[in-house]
Order: C-alpha cells, then structure tokens, then sequence
C-alpha cells in the first residue's frame, strides 16, 4: 500500500504531551500539526461575464481553454504540479503535497479582455482526495482612480468614488466621481435616471479617453454597485494659478477635482470669447476660464448679468481644462456664492 495516500498523522510537541499529564501550564508553544499525504487539485477556468460570481453559461459565461496553472509551496517559487485547461475549461493536477498551497496562474495564457483579479488563489490539498477550484476571470478588476489616470488612452477600467456631481446636474451625460488618489470626470449616458446623488458611491466600468484636452472614463459607463449616501464631498481648497499649471496635463492630480476658490472676481465678461458660457476669473494668482454650463444656467445669454465683469465670489466647481487652458465647472449657481470685493 502506498504510504503518500494512506498516512494522516497528526505530531503533537512533546511539550504539550508533558504539559498535559502533568497538569502544568508551559509557556512552550506544541509542534505545528503536519498533514502527511498526497491528494489532488480538479478546477474551472471561466470568464464570469454576468460578474455573480457562479458559472453561467446561460447568462453568458464561458469556459476558458488554454489557461496554464502552477500550484506552489506557499510564498515562494517551488512548484508541487502544474496543468492547462482544456476546450471545457477544466484542469486537474495530481500528486501534491497536502497543505495549503499557492495557485498561480499564468496570466500570458489568459485570452485579451479577462482580468484574473486575485492571483496567487490559495488552495488546501487533503490526503487521499481531490478538491476542486475555480479560476474566475472578469471584464477588469476594481482599481484606483489614481491607477486609472495611469492606463493607457483606449483601456478598460473599472472603479470606484463618491460622487460629487449627479448626472445631468452641470450638462446631460456629466458625471464627476472622487476618492482619495482623484477625481474622475465621466461621460455617461447610461448613469441618467439611475437615481445617483452627490455623496453617493459608486462602482463604473468604462473605457479611458481623451476629449479636447479632458481625461474621461466613457464608452458605454456601466453602473456595476450604487450605494447611497456614504459621505458628503468636501472640496479641496486651490488657486487660479494651480488650475492653470495642471490644465497642461490631464492625468494631472487637480483635474477633475471638487475644489474651492475664494476671493476670486470676474475679469472677463461672459461672452467676450464668443461663449456665452465663457468668462475669465482670477483670485490674483492668475486667469482661467470659468465655465457655466446648461444644467448650472439653462439660458446662456443671462451668465453676462448673473455673473458681471467685477463681480467677486467664492466657487466651488471641478479643476479641468480645454485643450490645455485651467478651467474651473461650477455644479450650480448655489456653488457662486457672492462676496464683497476687497
């Protein structure tokens, strides 16, 4: 008979032994519990399209071939076993030590557009039986809005902020989201009439893009987790001058930003540029244009007497640019508030 699949022994520290028919407590800790025995690994390599976590086919998920698979002594590169997936998205390895092992999956051999989203998995191997795994992939993995700035113009991403500006509130389709590494600005046609408010938090996939100088998450915006009220945006305190210095880079950290300005007067008249939406403000540190949109002022022409040149505010709005030039998107005319001049 072989000993690899017949022995489960359990070694208990001597220490513990004489602890024990003594009745005397030790500060020595017993010996580890060892699990002698070999057993096996069966598995699932799937693309967990409908993102529920079971496989579906019926809702779409669809098996993956050709995935290769290494189960490792835990932490470190020793490999016990290794196999690939077939047509059924199956694998089976045999042969392994019993314990809890590292399964590592090959992420070269996973077909473009599946994200393997936790990699190493752990799995426990028992003596003398094989359990089973499943390798679950998904359309992208939930990441930072800092690390989404980093991606490539083109890529899918998913992730997750409070929203500090509802759709359709400064412009039909604007969504703006933040959290601690940024702020995101998202171009999403399907986030209207989903009952999203400002202090909300939620979970979007999109794709990154560029337009007229703004970095966007858009395509089709998928709505993936809502959660309502987690915490009321506070803006972050900023001048003319900085708004300006990051209109050069969109993946900067201030673009697209809930921020305030204070002590900032109308220099430009609304209208003077040929955009009756268009004004220039300064808070002595430097121009940028003030951009009042149709969900802020609904009739463009009245920005040049609600707002008139010398006129001074405080405003809370969103850091952005237009191909390269500051600019600053109040949410509401709530967010001007009016000051004295000094």
């Amino acid at each position: 008979m072989d000993a690899r699949k017949t022995v489960n022994r359990w070694l208990v520290g001597a220490a513990l032994i004489a602890a024990a028919a003594s009745g005397a407590c030790d500060d020595e800790l017993a010996a580890p519990i060892m699990i002698v025995g070999f057993g096996g690994i069966e598995g699932l390599v799937f693309f967990d399209v409908s993102e529920d976590g079971f496989f579906d086919p019926v809702a779409g998920d669809v098996a993956v071939a050709g995935v290769n698979i290494e189960i490792r002594d835990r932490g470190t590169s020793r490999t016990f076993g290794s196999g690939t997936s077939g047509a059924d998205g199956r694998f089976t390895i045999g042969n392994l030590p019993g314990g809890t092992h590292d399964m590592v999956i090959d992420t070269l051999s996973v077909p473009a557009g599946i994200s393997i989203c936790q990699n190493p998995l752990q799995v426990t191997v028992n003596p003398d039986e094989t359990r089973f795994a499943e390798v679950r992939g998904r359309p992208g993995c939930l990441i930072t809005i800092g690390a989404v700035k980093e991606l490539a113009i083109g890529e899918f991403a998913i992730t997750r902020g409070i929203v500090t500006s509802f759709p359709g509130q400064i412009e039909s389709n604007f969504v703006y989201i933040e959290e601690p590494t940024g702020g995101l600005f998202l171009f999403a046609p399907g986030l209207m009439g989903q009952g999203i408010a400002v202090g909300d938090q939620i979970e979007v996939g999109g794709t990154t893009a560029l337009f007229s100088g703004q970095f966007q998450l858009t395509g089709t915006v998928s709505l993936r987790v809502h959660t309502v009220a987690v915490e009321v945006p506070v803006p972050l305190l900023t001048t003319t001058a900085a708004i300006a210095a990051s209109g050069s880079n969109p993946t900067d950290d201030l673009q697209n930003r809930f921020v305030r300005l204070e002590g900032v007067m109308i220099t430009g008249a609304f209208g003077s540029t040929g955009n009756s939406q268009n004004g220039t403000i300064d808070d002595g540190s430097g121009a940028i244009t003030i951009r009042v949109d149709d969900g802020v002022v609904a009739d463009r022409d009245s920005n040049v007497t609600l707002f008139p040149v010398g006129s001074c505010y405080n405003i809370n709005g969103f850091a952005a640019n237009f191909n390269g030039s500051g600019q600053i998107f109040p949410r509401s005319v709530a967010d001007m508030e009016s000051i004295p001049c000094t």
